[in-house]
């Protein structure tokens, strides 16, 4: 009697610190998740899934949570289980989750937004190819862990933001993957390679969430070097601009340092080079970028190493545009700099020279060399003329009343 005592002991004291583990591996947080998409119930529905996140996502949230995707529920005890590390900083787990990769790809493109469209096939080919190196399996996962960090370490990041907006209610606004030249997911292929610094995110934002300016696009300003440097040059902030070239090619320069007209190159730690098609391909260089259309001292064009190749005269482009990627502030910067910039040209141009004109010796040397003259100056020189004369006369007038 006394051992059946001390065995009901025993059991009993085992069932309890049984319960008191599972009470402390039960993450409060994560059960007002759970009841939150499941209506306070134990369980949330296959179907319920689905018409939170469609078809593809929710097979895969389903075999995650509960080993297959042909389950009907998944239960308070298997989110609780498995939910925290999809909420992690890494994305790591979302690659094995969504695998195989064309699976991997819809369902972050979808998530994103910026789904594939008719043109789009020959994008994902070579974007497969790259993801998994031509293998299957483990080994294919493997390599697309490998390429999602050292390429392209954003690209799950849809899917994690769609998933946690819908069980905490918090939403998080996806970019805009808009462009006149690339497909909404080639930019967000784009922009899933691209770091934070490209992202400026307002207070209310999550970082890396910042939208982009558009500062120039030939298909609405022309192909113009003038234009370019208009819209574009000083504008204080990282930009990203994007060829179509007409060797078919199609790249981006992502430029940390804002354009300028320079004899040596520029371009700090985040300046890279994407070729987009027909071949994909991305080199990060520092120092790597020129750009000069107006000093004579120094060779004409725009280049990337020997990557990129574009004249003076933009004769090698089909179509570009140059998205600005520091915020609105800095768009504001640029416009108050170039209304500084005009009116100085304006009251530059307004200044008479010293003396008249007519007879300063240097003019008769320049005529003699068979320069020749208009007589705006003559003109603007009796205007201040007459100008000042007013003023003196008013002046005089007022003080004798």
């Amino acid at each position: 009697m006394g051992n059946d005592h001390s065995k009901r002991k025993d059991t009993s004291e085992k069932k309890s610190e049984g319960e008191s583990a599972c009470a402390k591996s039960s993450n409060p947080q994560n059960d007002a998740y759970f009841s939150r998409i499941s209506d306070g119930k134990n369980e949330v529905s296959a179907e319920k899934l689905v018409r939170l996140f469609d078809q593809d996502l929710a097979e895969s949230l389903l075999k995650y949570f509960t080993g297959s995707k042909h389950e009907k529920y998944v239960t308070r005890e298997q989110f609780n289980r498995k939910f925290t590390p999809l909420y992690g900083t890494s994305t790591d787990i979302y690659v094995a989750m969504l695998e195989p990769v064309h699976h991997f790809i819809k369902v972050c493109s979808d998530s994103a937004g910026a789904s594939a469209i008719q043109g789009d096939e020959h994008f994902i080919k070579i974007l497969v190819e790259k993801m998994t190196s031509g293998k299957t399996g483990v080994e294919a996962v493997e390599s697309m862990l490998s390429w999602r960090r050292d390429n392209c370490i954003k690209f799950p990041q849809a899917v994690q933001n769609r998933i946690v907006s819908a069980v905490t209610g918090n939403k998080i606004p996806n970019p805009d993957y808009s462009s006149d030249i690339l497909t909404p997911l080639q930019m967000y292929y784009l922009q899933s390679a691209l770091p934070n610094f490209f992202f400026p995110a307002k207070p209310s934002e999550t970082p890396g969430g910042g939208h982009w300016t558009p500062l120039y696009t030939s298909l609405q300003h022309g192909i113009s070097t003038n234009r370019f440097e208009t819209l574009v040059f000083d504008y204080r902030g990282p930009t990203v601009t994007i060829f179509r070239l007409k060797d078919e090619r199609v790249v981006a320069l992502a430029s940390d340092q804002e354009w300028r007209h320079s004899g040596s190159r520029f371009g700090g730690p985040f300046t890279s080079f994407f070729e987009i098609l027909p071949q994909l391909r991305r080199i990060d260089e520092p120092n790597s970028i020129y750009c000069n259309l107006k000093l004579r001292s120094c060779s004409f064009g725009i280049s990337f190493k020997n990557e990129l190749k574009i004249g003076k005269d933009f004769d090698e482009i089909l179509d570009i545009e140059v998205w600005g990627c520091a915020g609105a502030g800095t768009l504001a910067d640029q416009q108050k700099l170039k209304n500084w910039q005009k009116q100085q040209a304006e009251k530059h141009k307004k200044v008479p020279l010293p003396g008249n004109w007519d007879d300063n010796p240097d003019k008769t040397l320049l005529e003699m060399a068979g320069f020749q003259f208009s007589n705006e100056r003559a003109a603007m020189e009796m205007e201040a003329k007459k100008k000042e004369q007013d003023k003196s006369q008013s002046e005089k007038s007022a003080s004798e009343k």
